[in-house]
């Protein structure tokens, strides 16, 4: 798939535009190049980098070109992202754009999320770019509704999600006792709910790849990736914190809770570890639940 790139925003040094990257779990040394290969190249290009090292037994292996957070996995992705935000919006930053350790994401492609922001200053905006599913070979849930020259949608991904530093006490951080799953959810209904209106600008792209592939036809066919038992865990759970959660649509949660009739019994039919799995479903059932968050009229 090709994009065309020739145009591109107000360089990224006059706006202080930081990017957020949280890294958890054994990344090994051709994955660690990989990956610092694409951030010095957005250095080059004026960005400025937080990595936020969310193992627990982390190793300070990035230079002092980036700035280095520890934080334990402490709240999970969630607490990745804030505390890498934190970092950020300390040393100035006017523009922050979240990213996954895998996301592919070049310097046009960030300039064209900041355009949105640039461009109606008034409006309280996330911006998300076009996500192209590396594995399947195509746009995932691609944005229809035109806003602009942009398109309106009701969910980002948190990867590659962008917006201005003086949104971020309207916005608030993501949920911690979340943890992972639905993480992106709770943040983006939160903010809808807040009055900002969720963009994806249809020139930006950003590559990623989703999970494992299923060693099952018939979760492939259903969309299923791999993920171990406690995700599974952190996804039931929170489909469950979800359906209680007014300022969720009816509509995704009747989506989500359909969807986790049916993926259990897959989980435990056709995945490894089914002892592991079926552990992490009745733990996820009767799990505490995070606080409801009680939205102000």
């Amino acid at each position: 798939m090709q994009q065309n790139v020739s145009e591109s925003a107000t360089p990224a040094s006059t706006l202080d535009h930081w990017l957020v990257v949280p890294l958890y779990g054994p990344i090994d040394n051709d994955r660690v190049s990989l990956l610092r290969d694409r951030l010095d190249r957005l250095l080059l290009h004026g960005y400025r980098v937080v990595i936020v090292d969310n193992n627990t037994n982390p190793i300070p292996c990035w230079s002092g070109r980036y700035q280095w957070v520890c934080n334990g996995n402490l709240g999970g992705v969630a607490g990745g992202f804030n505390r890498g935000i934190a970092v950020a919006l300390s040393q100035g930053a006017h523009v922050i754009t979240l990213l996954d350790q895998d996301s592919v994401i070049t310097d046009d492609t960030l300039a064209f999320l900041r355009e949105p922001l640039l461009r109606y200053p008034d409006q309280k905006l996330l911006v998300g770019p076009m996500i192209w599913d590396e594995r399947r070979q195509l746009l995932h849930q691609p944005a229809q509704k035109p806003w602009f020259e942009y398109l309106r949608t009701r969910l980002l991904i948190s990867s590659g999600t962008t917006f201005s530093a003086s949104s971020w006490s309207l916005l608030g951080p993501l949920n911690e006792d979340l943890f992972i799953d639905y993480v992106d959810h709770a943040w983006c209904f939160l903010a809808q709910s807040s009055g900002f209106t969720l963009l994806q600008h249809p020139r930006a792209l950003l590559r990623q790849q989703f999970g494992d592939q299923h060693p099952q036809w018939l979760c492939r066919l259903l969309g299923m990736e791999l993920y171990s038992p406690q995700r599974h865990f952190y996804s039931l759970r929170n489909v469950r914190w979800m359906m209680r959660q007014r300022w969720i649509p009816i509509d995704l949660r009747f989506k989500e809770v359909v969807k986790m009739c049916v993926k259990p019994w897959l989980w435990i039919l056709f995945e490894p570890n089914r002892s592991a799995n079926m552990k992490a479903i009745v733990s996820a059932l009767f799990s505490p639940l995070p606080k409801s968050i009680a939205i102000s009229s």
